[in-house]
């Protein structure tokens, strides 16, 4: 009996969250780690979709022990890209006293003394995932794909508010994730969904820096240095949400047009 392509697509996922996790084990890479989410996003998706199929009590287990190693590397790929700012915009003053790469270190460091039960919930969760897996007619798979996509362009259409981006990303990222699942895929052209989901993202990521900052209350802080710093880290985030605003306003608006 042949494997749907959810099962196909699973079980490269599979290979490639083990792989991805040796991968950050062995040398700690920013690269590694963004490619280990990466594959536990995908890993999430599938399991999002199995529980709209199946009892959401048969996959608790599984979907807690996911989401536990997601948490915890996204903290760690959190800092990492919070360090990558601070030193992309010369705003070292940060990394020294508020924002040490000590904490990173020691983030990976307990990152790295749990990889054996990561490896072991693993085995396990992707395992009793499996089964559902190979249990699921494609056809679900499809219907659910076209519900997605629903979702996403009736969000599109009603000009969401800012309010509503991150959400919309994550189902655009879903839908992107599940079209995989499909045989033949969609006719449907995937580069203004990813560029979309892209700017949101940036935005995103701006604006979780920006709150990051805010509540280490750096303005109140009696070393002028640092304050001023701190207007010229305020002044650059500000910036960039604003653009990232303007260009996810206008991509709405364009999807608008074509419908």
């Amino acid at each position: 009996m042949s494997q749907s392509s959810l099962a196909i697509y699973y079980n490269q996922r599979v290979k490639q969250v083990f792989n991805q996790l040796l991968e950050f084990a062995l040398n700690s890479s920013e690269n590694s780690m963004h490619d280990f989410r990466v594959e536990i996003k995908k890993m999430r998706a599938i399991l999002k979709f199995l529980k709209t199929v199946y009892p959401k009590q048969k996959l608790k287990k599984s979907a807690r022990q996911l989401n536990n190693i997601f948490q915890q590397a996204g903290e760690i790929r959190e800092y990492q890209l919070l360090l990558q700012w601070l030193q992309k915009n010369e705003l070292e003053i940060f990394i020294k006293h508020i924002f040490p790469t000590k904490e990173l270190e020691d983030l990976i460091k307990n990152f790295h003394v749990q990889v054996h039960q990561f490896k072991h919930d693993l085995k396990e969760l992707t395992e009793n995932i499996n089964e559902y897996v190979r249990a699921t007619n494609e056809i679900l798979a499809e219907h659910y794909v076209r519900d997605l996509f629903v979702q996403m362009d009736e969000l599109i259409k009603t000009s969401c508010s800012s309010s509503e981006w991150h959400e919309l990303r994550k189902i655009i990222k879903q839908w992107m994730y599940a079209v995989n699942w499909m045989e033949a895929g969609q006719d449907i052209d995937i580069a203004y969904y990813q560029k979309l989901q892209e700017a949101i993202g940036y935005w995103h990521d701006a604006e979780v820096i920006k709150e990051t900052l805010l509540q280490k209350k750096i303005f109140l802080s009696h070393d002028m240095e640092l304050q001023k710093s701190f207007s010229i880290a305020s002044e650059k985030l500000n910036h960039s949400i604003r653009y990232r605003e303007k260009q996810i306003t206008e991509l709405l608006s364009k999807k608008e047009l074509t419908v």
